[in-house]
């Protein structure tokens, strides 16, 4: 689902305008992502956590050249999931392995 597929649905599930909702999504993720930018983590309770973190320096062997790159120490976004959306999801999506071996997504049928 893209964001105006989102603003659509929000749109339609609560009656308010497209527009109106499409600048209460912006402001929340601005205000999300600003938070974050501070070092600070938001708690949607229910839902799941928003935090920034650190990721340590690593080194890697090119693909190609073998030759060893080191990659920098950065911070990183994350999201933890909340137990009720990890329930939610859980009791309607399965886990089904495909013929070539990869792992998929299937909705539950009831």
């Amino acid at each position: 689902m893209r964001k105006i597929e989102l603003v659509a649905q929000v749109s339609q599930r609560t009656g308010v305008p497209k527009e109106t909702v499409l600048k209460s999504l912006n402001a929340a993720l601005a205000v999300i992502a600003e938070t974050m930018a501070r070092g600070e983590e938001v708690r949607l309770k229910r839902f799941g956590t928003f935090r920034a973190l650190p990721r340590h320096a690593t080194q890697r062997s090119h693909r190609y050249t073998h030759q060893i790159i080191t990659i920098p120490s950065k911070v990183m976004p994350r999201f933890y999931p909340g137990n009720n959306l990890k329930k939610f999801i859980a009791d309607r999506l399965m886990v089904v392995q495909l013929p070539s071996g990869r792992l998929t997504v299937r909705p539950r049928e009831n």
